[in-house]
């Protein structure tokens, strides 16, 4: 019998990684990008995907992501972030479904926001309290749910990989070892699970951890829900900042060429390291 894994995790927050290490499974099917991508309903599943008011024609989506799933495989895996505010639906349409949920350090995701989407850093802060919240109302309402944080993952994942095993047993063996490529704060790069937090904590200003800190701030629930704790700038974090950029710069002048770019740019590391 056919069964479905639905990956419950906001944009930047390991689902990829996730996703990945699932689809190691022998057992398992996955659809070859995220499924609100594929061609046939990327008008329907982008047109403001995160606006929960918005009703989806779940039979028609299903019907278009059964024709790339390989139906010989028991186990079929999906992963579009904004799945997660449209769990009832989902649960609906897709019987019977398992379902993954994972979340990440709140100041990590903050990062991606702002780094991918441009977003300012007030506005990154309160989409991921959004998702927060959204994460603890799943994981209050949801049968047949998983749920473990992204810090978890990258500390252990031979330890998450048989929490996995034990709630599909069906799914086999999970090869975590494995390396995979993914699209990263280092970029497009092939290699293992590992925690990729610190150094996108580490790629936010004072300014910017100040104004994600107001919102955390106001959300202390979710934080004490997640296990999160605050991140305090501090003179360190500003010099290591500095660094950080300063390096991102060299390495982007030394791709370029220019022998002139790169040697401003040498001088430029050197009065931080």
């Amino acid at each position: 019998m056919t069964s479905y894994i639905f990956i419950l995790c906001p944009p930047y927050s390991g689902s990829t990684i996730l996703w990945k290490l699932v689809s190691t499974s022998n057992a398992v099917s996955a659809l070859p990008m995220e499924g609100q991508f594929l061609p046939e309903v990327k008008d329907i599943m982008r047109q403001d995907p995160w606006d929960v008011e918005i009703k989806l024609p779940w039979e028609k989506i299903k019907d278009v992501w059964d024709r790339y799933w390989d139906q010989d495989k028991p186990l079929l895996v999906e992963k579009s972030p904004p799945n997660i505010i449209r769990t009832n639906a989902i649960a609906e349409h897709f019987s019977p479904v398992y379902f993954l949920l994972m979340v990440r350090n709140p100041y990590a995701l903050c990062e991606g926001l702002i780094r991918r989407n441009n977003l300012k850093a007030r506005d990154a802060a309160e989409f991921t309290v959004r998702c927060l919240k959204q994460q603890a109302e799943n994981v209050e309402k949801l049968d047949n749910i998983l749920c473990f944080t992204y810090e978890e993952l990258v500390a252990n994942p031979e330890s998450i990989s048989r929490k996995i095993q034990s709630f599909i047993p069906q799914i086999g063996e999970l090869k975590y070892t494995q390396r995979f490529k993914v699209h990263s704060i280092d970029g497009r790069i092939e290699r293992g699970i590992v925690d990729l937090n610190t150094k996108k904590i580490q790629n936010l200003s004072v300014n910017q951890l100040k104004q994600i800190n107001s919102v955390l701030r106001e959300n202390s629930n979710l934080m004490n829900y997640w296990g999160y704790e605050y991140y305090e700038p501090s003179l360190h974090h500003m010099f290591t900042f500095i660094n950080t950029r300063t390096s991102l710069l060299v390495s982007r002048a030394l791709s370029k060429g220019g022998k002139g770019a790169a040697r401003i740019a040498k001088r430029v590391t050197s009065h931080f390291t």
